[in-house]
């Protein structure tokens, strides 16, 4: 738990900095397009949604910007962005 509040704090205070420093350390499991990588950098949970199952991101971008922004405001806003790309398909 302390190692995530730990990578949770460095994200929020350097986005960009995180980002490089995971695809430094990021193995082929764990690497990042740059698509991603630069939604990652800037905080956009709303194309950090692109591939990604909106259940889990949820966990990640409430994570990430509650207290900054509301709950009900970032609920509403995570809706808008998410409803943008359509819903994955998880299918396997």
């Amino acid at each position: 738990m302390k190692t995530m509040l730990v990578c949770r704090g460095y994200y929020v205070r350097d986005p960009a900095g995180f980002t490089a420093a995971w695809r430094r350390r990021a193995n082929l499991a764990c690497e990042l397009t740059e698509e991603e990588a630069a939604a990652l950098a800037e905080r956009d949970y709303g194309a950090v949604c692109l591939g990604g199952h909106p259940h889990l991101l949820w966990s990640f971008s409430e994570a990430v910007w509650v207290p900054e922004v509301s709950r009900p405001e970032l609920v509403e806003s995570y809706r808008e962005k998410a409803r943008a790309h359509g819903y994955p398909d998880t299918s396997t």
